[in-house]
């Protein structure tokens, strides 16, 4: 039996319980199959994560697909935004326990086909108008910059996701405000839609997930959780019909992934060795080793910064 999308109270109620009950079942019995963590090379107190059980975004994510796409009734455009988010969790979880890790051509080929597949689904289930919820103003943009601006968003959110996972819950805290904080602009907005039980399914494999990742964790999301997720909270930003908000929303994973991008790309494509020399990126390893912040410290601060951030915008809307 489908739940309506816009159903309140109860049917909710029921659903977000109901997932809660089946990912901490699906993660206690399945999870001691799971592999072991190497450790990340070259990450700060990487040998700290060595031999925790790794690619525990398989789990999750698939119970978020399973009940999603089972027990809510949703439009062909949601499913196949559910869709890409399995591809997703999939690329990560075989790159996690390939052998030979992929190389950085064959993931973005990866990112680029799934980030083009939710544009097509976008623009032909929403059209090319575009919200600035800031300034109360729709703007028109063009199908091919707006296809462009779509395929960014996707690859900037499931990279910054993907490298802020270095500190037990630093990513899926992160990720539960910027969400929770999607959601929120969504219901102002008046957008929220039959995204609504998705967002509340979602939320709910991601606090299962928090309680075994709680400092110190017993399990990692590796690259299943972390690019799945990634990929979507653009998509719930996208439905928000004001994508841009993805800047404030996600101002901590913007700031910490980018600067490991940032530094990485002037160093290679610009020869620019000493470009950030006193500078660790991720900006969580540098503030673990430079400053001395203790894993709490560093996950405590950049998610109240965060909440700082997301409470201010949500009040400006």
């Amino acid at each position: 039996m489908f739940i309506e999308p816009l159903s309140e109270g109860l049917p909710m109620a029921v659903l977000m319980v109901f997932t809660l009950i089946v990912c901490s079942f699906a993660i206690l019995k399945l999870g001691k199959f799971l592999p072991s963590d190497r450790g990340r090379e070259f990450a700060f107190q990487a040998e700290k994560s060595a031999g925790k059980k790794t690619s525990t975004g398989i789990i999750f994510i698939s119970v978020f697909v399973a009940v999603t796409l089972i027990a809510v009734k949703l439009s062909w455009e949601i499913r196949f935004y559910i869709i890409a988010v399995f591809i997703e969790m999939m690329t990560g979880y075989l790159d996690d326990n390939s052998k030979k890790p992929w190389g950085e051509l064959t993931k973005g080929l990866l990112d680029f086909a799934v980030a083009s597949f939710i544009a097509v689904v976008y623009i032909m289930n929403n059209g090319t108008m575009i919200r600035l919820a800031l300034f109360s103003t729709d703007i028109q943009i063009p199908v091919p910059i707006l296809f462009f601006l779509i395929i960014v968003l996707n690859w900037v959110s499931i990279n910054v996701t993907n490298i802020t996972d270095g500190v037990d819950s630093l990513s899926a805290r992160l990720g539960t405000v910027t969400l929770l904080s999607s959601m929120l602009a969504a219901v102002k907005l008046g957008t929220i839609g039959e995204m609504k039980p998705v967002y509340l399914v979602f939320l709910a494999v991601l606090f299962v997930y928090l309680y075994f990742n709680a400092i110190p964790s017993s399990h990692l999301m590796g690259d299943a959780g972390s690019r799945a997720m990634g990929v979507f909270i653009s998509i719930a930003l996208l439905k928000t019909g004001s994508p841009f908000l993805y800047i404030p929303f996600a101002f901590v994973f913007i700031a910490d992934g980018a600067s490991s991008l940032m530094k990485l790309s002037f160093i290679r494509y610009l020869k620019m060795k000493n470009f950030m020399k006193d500078i660790q990126t991720p900006l969580h390893d540098h503030y673990r080793k430079k400053i001395g912040w203790a894993n709490e410290q560093a996950v405590t601060r950049f998610v109240l910064l965060q909440l700082i951030v997301s409470i201010v915008i949500l009040l400006l809307i």
